[in-house]
């Protein structure tokens, strides 16, 4: 295993923190869980921002920074920034400032686009993938002269929308939450499993979480170990203040260190 590609590549970084154990279910192909409408505006609020300090095994290695930005007069049209930065003696020998941007649309805030920026040895590199819902058409294209289509039978999220849309699920009822999502060239139900997280304190002050975890039946590219996990508030913000996944070494864990949204303006 490459241990210091893995913790410098922004992609790895993320993913190996966010992306949910993909179990492919072909019976539930068409299934996926309707958002709780009443949450949307506080717990996927436009304007949020969420900045996250990344350690592995006690050590900073990176920072992540969200946000939900309004892009039409209705709102229902939002894009989803998201930065991400090595840190520390990491980011003197392997800096990494990664851009990413996902447009997602309508009640089910279903991605339309998604806009990759890496710099890699200097040189920034842009990737794109067109969503088309409706048709089932996924488009990526990494240079102008690299395109791939995919057909999906049914909606699809990608890495970071899911990771949104979990906030907004009826976690709290006795429903199986199935969020299906585009990774590995396919559509993949994701299994959301829910339990409780404890009562301790955060940057949000002292309260009662959930604790997200998915099912997770493969490795997956990022030689992860166990399955992730994501510590919510118990409220109707689902601030998401931590986050942790177990890799091949240790584990790399996110810990909420600045929010701005509904709920109010904590930390930095």
């Amino acid at each position: 295993m490459r241990l210091l590609p893995l913790l410098c590549t922004a992609k790895g970084l993320l993913l190996s923190l966010l992306l949910w154990g993909l179990v492919p279910q072909a019976a539930l192909a068409a299934k996926m869980t309707a958002p709780v409408k009443e949450l949307l505006a506080t717990a996927y609020p436009v304007g949020e921002v969420l900045r996250y300090e990344v350690t592995w095994m006690g050590i900073r290695a990176g920072e992540l920074t969200f946000e939900v930005k309004q892009l039409d007069e209705q709102g229902e049209l939002l894009a989803i920034t998201i930065r991400a930065r090595t840190v520390g003696m990491l980011g003197r020998l392997y800096p990494v400032q990664d851009d990413y941007r996902v447009v997602v649309e309508g009640e089910a805030r279903l991605p339309s686009h998604y806009r990759i920026s890496e710099t890699k040895r200097g040189k920034r590199q842009i990737r794109s993938t067109v969503y088309d819902q409706q048709r089932g058409r996924i488009v990526y294209q990494r240079r102008p002269d690299s395109v791939r289509e995919y057909r999906v039978d049914g909606p699809v999220h990608n890495e970071f929308s899911a990771f949104y849309a979990t906030r907004v699920m009826p976690l709290l009822g006795d429903e199986v939450i199935m969020i299906p999502t585009f990774a590995d060239e396919r559509r993949n139900e994701v299994k959301v499993e829910v339990g409780q997280g404890g009562t301790f304190q955060s940057l949000v002050g002292r309260q009662e979480y959930l604790r997200v975890q998915p099912r997770l039946d493969f490795v997956g590219l990022y030689e992860k170990a166990g399955d992730p996990e994501i510590w919510l508030t118990k409220d109707h913000y689902r601030i998401p203040v931590r986050v942790r996944s177990q890799i091949a070494i240790g584990s790399l864990v996110a810990t909420l260190t600045y929010y701005k949204g509904p709920a109010g303006e904590f930390g930095e």
